[in-house]
């Protein structure tokens, strides 16, 4: 191989925090090691809080606009976009994935993949499939660009025995991670050198009070009259969540909350971007980024000319990357219907949220006064929210086709 053909793999962490892999809340040896010797983006924002939209996001580049996958089970992707697999594959590589969770054919994700393989989720590094994903990604003729995604961190979490103890972290979520950390380190020997290598999450989650019977009961009766029955909820969730901040693990996190999809939060959308391999310095970019930055990085990274019309950019070179608006969606499953969906921006220390299909108040957050997004600001400034409101895509979501997805999302949870 050329030196200018490098191998390009994404291992993509389903439910991955960014705070848990920069923090002290779990015990990750090997991702701290990466981190030194890679360009670390730690303000890095998901696309939506849902797996299939973010994917689609990371391997195209574009909003969901421009994708077409606008939910679990809203798509598929558009025949137009450009794709991972599409530009390497043109550029002379061999592209393959491995996937899980909601990433079936249906969504039209597998388009352009000369090998698209799925496995249940049951099938984990957590036990003897790690050997099958060490052999199929040694055995990647090269030049080849792999896409990887991981579930051993989404719910219901299982934490080998052997990590279910304090010192790898206060909750279940932080354990798996410890243990993930491990073999993550011998799964990533596999690939051969001259391989880039990029640590992603889709998205964030809410992990703290899971199984707290309480919380049970309150999200319950909440997402009955905010769901099904249409009814604003927000401000008597937020006085919950104050008053029970202190609540479980030290994490950030709402009370209300669980898992994701459902709201637009930081804990939620803030995940990780590690890249490493030739040619690529240590570097930190704190400047705001977003997943659609991705697919343009890795195409700079390997030196794949990067198309026109991205919704992303290159984080390359680091050093002038400035802060970039944020497009975040709330788009899940659990949300039960499209009236449900919520659309934020991030930018210029705050974040602007609103549902488009309620006809209720949007809310502001000042980031800096209130990182934990518990208190809206009052009579927000007009002109800055217009400002804010300006920063949504200019396109409509569209309305997308309802995929046959129903059986794996009831396997996976979700109905």
């Amino acid at each position: 191989m050329s030196v200018d053909r490098l191998n390009v793999l994404v291992v993509c962490v389903d439910c991955l925090r960014q705070d848990h892999v920069a923090g002290p809340a779990a015990d990750t040896p090997f991702l701290d090691s990466l981190r030194e010797s890679a360009l670390t983006a730690t303000e890095m924002y998901a696309a939506a809080t849902t797996t299939s939209p973010c994917v689609a996001s990371l391997l195209t580049g574009t909003d969901a606009e421009r994708h077409g996958i606008l939910s679990l089970d809203v798509g598929p992707l558009a025949d137009d976009v450009p794709t991972f697999a599409g530009r390497f594959g043109d550029a002379g590589y061999h592209t393959a994935a491995l996937v899980t969770g909601p990433l079936v054919a249906e969504t039209g994700l597998d388009r352009g993949f000369d090998d698209y393989r799925y496995r249940e989720p049951e099938a984990s590094l957590f036990g003897p499939w790690r050997e099958t994903a060490e052999e199929r990604l040694a055995a990647l003729p090269e030049p080849f660009a792999a896409y990887l995604h991981l579930w051993e961190l989404h719910e219901d979490v299982h934490v080998p025995p052997a990590f279910d103890e304090p010192r790898y972290g206060e909750t279940p979520y932080a354990r798996a991670l410890s243990a993930l950390d491990r073999e993550l380190e011998a799964l990533l020997e596999a690939p051969p050198d001259g391989t880039l290598v990029a640590v992603h999450g889709d998205h964030g989650e809410s992990i703290t009070n899971r199984h707290s019977s309480l919380r049970l009961g309150l999200k319950s009766l909440r997402d009955a009259l905010k769901y099904y029955g249409g009814v604003d909820t927000r401000g008597p969730v937020r006085r919950l969540n104050r008053a029970l901040a202190d609540r479980g693990a030290d994490v950030a996190d709402h009370y209300l909350e669980n898992g994701h999809g459902e709201n637009v939060f930081d804990f939620a959308a803030n995940v990780p971007f590690l890249l490493s391999g030739p040619g690529i310095e240590p570097a930190t970019v704190d400047a705001t980024t977003r997943q659609v930055d991705v697919l343009p990085t890795l195409l700079s990274a390997a030196g794949v000319d990067i198309p026109e019309g991205l919704d992303g950019a290159s984080l390359l070179p680091p050093g002038a990357v400035d802060d970039r608006p944020a497009y975040v969606r709330a788009c899940g499953a659990s949300m039960r219907r499209r009236a449900n969906w919520a659309r934020a921006v991030r930018a210029d220390g705050r974040k602007y949220v609103e549902h488009p299909d309620r006809a209720w108040p949007a809310t502001l957050y000042d980031l800096e006064a209130d990182p934990e997004e518990l208190d809206p600001v009052v009579d927000p400034d007009p002109e800055r929210v217009a400002a804010l409101r300006r920063r949504f895509p200019d396109a409509e979501l569209g309305e997308g086709d309802r995929l046959d997805v129903d059986d794996r999302l009831r396997a996976l949870g979700y109905r």
